[in-house]
Order: structure tokens, then C-alpha cells, then sequence
């Protein structure tokens, strides 16, 4: 999993038939440089992460929107993120590799110790 900030959403008029009625929104992940200097701020705080330069497109059932910190799950996890019935050895609906799985309200980084 990894934490990062929805920067905005997906839109496709034609697409794979199990993507159909499933929201997908446009996430960027995190680096750990931004979570230090953001430590505890929400997202309305209006701290732009810095991230990695690449977006990634993932699934949302939870609602989240541009703006806020969520939390993604990818592979396996992100199928059950979305499918949470999905039992063992059955094959998923969705062809999906990452989903949001919580939206955050806060985190706290615990500061490196100096070394001496």
C-alpha cells in the first residue's frame, strides 16, 4: 500500500465491460521527503505533494475526491478493496491493479534519530 493525494478523475466513455459503472479517479503516491514536511496536515491544508512525477489511475468505491490523502492498495488487494466477497481462488469482476482503500484524515512521520 502507499499513501497519496487524488489529483483528479478519470473519465472513459468506452472501456472494458467489468470496468463499467466503477469510478476511477487519477491518484499521485507520495514520497516520503513530502510526508516529513507535511507531517499532521490534512489535506485542506493546501500542501501540494510533491510525489513522483507519474500519476496513477486507480478504482474508487469509498468516494474520495481531488484534493484529499488516500490510502491505495494494489494487486490482490486493491481486487478484494473492491470486491471484499471475493473469495479464495475466484477470479475478480474488475480488471484492476490499484484501489483507493481509505481516505485519510491525518498521519503523523516519526522523525529519523540522529545518528552520531
Amino acid at each position: 500500500m502507499f499513501l497519496a493525494r487524488v489529483v483528479g478523475t478519470v473519465w472513459s466513455s468506452v472501456k472494458w465491460d467489468g470496468l463499467k459503472g466503477l469510478r476511477l479517479l487519477l491518484v499521485r503516491p507520495y514520497h516520503l521527503d513530502d510526508l516529513v514536511r507535511s507531517e499532521g496536515r490534512t489535506a485542506d491544508d493546501g500542501i501540494p505533494p510533491k510525489g513522483l512525477n507519474d500519476g496513477v489511475v486507480v478504482a474508487d468505491v469509498l468516494g474520495a475526491g481531488p484534493g484529499e490523502d488516500v490510502v491505495i492498495a494494489y494487486g490482490h488487494a486493491a481486487r478484494v478493496g473492491i470486491e471484499p466477497e471475493l473469495k479464495p481462488g475466484e477470479a475478480p469482476h474488475f480488471p484492476i491493479d490499484a484501489a483507493v482503500v481509505a481516505i485519510v484524515d491525518r498521519f503523523q512521520v516519526v522523525p529519523p534519530m540522529p545518528t552520531t
